[in-house]
């Protein structure tokens, strides 16, 4: 289906655009930034920041359709990477940024094509809606995904908590298996927080999280939880863990998006809230646990 669709539209190529990835530093960066600049729907400031995500430096950041060499009229944003799956490195691309000039909105499949030509392992969380059927037709999996947000209370009034937390990088790089370990590093410029948890003062029993601390409205502290290594130990231990939680990073909110069955946080707290979005996948790769890293969810 995605070859016979690229086809029909390719046949309505206007060879006047042109083409042309966009690399980090390059001069075509400067002329995607006044273009996302003139748009007035959007935050150019989050696209800016996204942006910034880059795993694999060779890589394009995104395309751009031009007018003439410095016009931009189109952009979709690309964050390559590597993803170990099993004993495999997948590679995978995540789209954003999804931005056509209203006069040349038929050719916004221009941008789409390279990527799909390489056959990648390729996601897209919560599209806009007029792109969620164009996805659909070039043949991508629809998935939901879920939002938790909880309001939470200390309740460990009485024993000593089992579990513990450390941001020490000597520590966590030494102790986390291989497949953790490439999470770490491939993240670690990134600006999350990346944290060992461990049980009864033995770092080898251990769940690597990645949480991400914002501010709602430049005021409320909420808490992110991005990844977790072990869901069910986190499960078991979920009230250790949150109390130690709220100690490191001094707030009683906490988001979680998970797939299916995975959340990580229960409804037992003061207030628990839910809602859902749609993910989009192609060519996914066997043996693949969606989750949400090598995303703009790290911006």
């Amino acid at each position: 289906m995605t070859s016979n669709l690229l086809q029909k539209l390719q046949k309505k190529t206007n060879h006047k655009l042109k083409l042309v990835p966009v690399f980090s530093g390059d001069k075509n960066e400067k002329y995607l930034s006044e273009f996302l600049k003139r748009q007035t729907f959007i935050k150019p400031k989050k696209i800016f920041s996204v942006l910034k995500i880059n795993y694999i430096k060779e890589n394009p950041i995104g395309y751009i359709l031009c007018k003439n060499e410095n016009q931009v009229v189109g952009f979709l944003g690309t964050i390559f990477s590597k993803r170990k799956i099993k004993s495999s490195l997948i590679d995978h691309c995540y789209l954003h940024s999804w931005i056509v000039d209203k006069d040349y909105r038929t050719q916004s499949f221009r941008l789409i094509a390279p990527i799909l030509d390489k056959k990648l392992f390729v996601s897209t969380y919560s599209p806009i809606k007029t792109l969620e059927g164009l996805y659909k037709k070039l043949g991508f999996s629809e998935k939901t995904f879920y939002t938790k947000i909880i309001l939470t209370f200390p309740l460990r009034l009485l024993g000593r908590s089992k579990a513990k937390i450390t941001d020490d990088q000597s520590i966590i790089k030494d102790v986390l298996l291989d497949d953790n370990k490439k999470i770490y590093t491939d993240h670690l410029s990134l600006k999350n927080n990346m944290i060992l948890v461990y049980f009864d003062n033995n770092v080898k029993d251990n769940i690597f999280i990645i949480v991400k601390k914002k501010y709602k409205k430049l005021l409320l502290p909420v808490l992110e939880i991005i990844y977790v290594s072990n869901l069910d130990k986190f499960r078991r231990n979920e009230k250790d863990i949150v109390y130690e939680l709220i100690k490191k990073f001094k707030t009683f909110i906490f988001v979680q998006n998970f797939f299916e069955n995975e959340s990580a946080l229960s409804k037992d707290h003061l207030f628990s809230k839910l809602k859902n979005k749609k993910a989009y996948y192609l060519n996914i790769p066997t043996n693949f646990n969606f989750n949400f890293l090598y995303s703009e969810i790290f911006d």
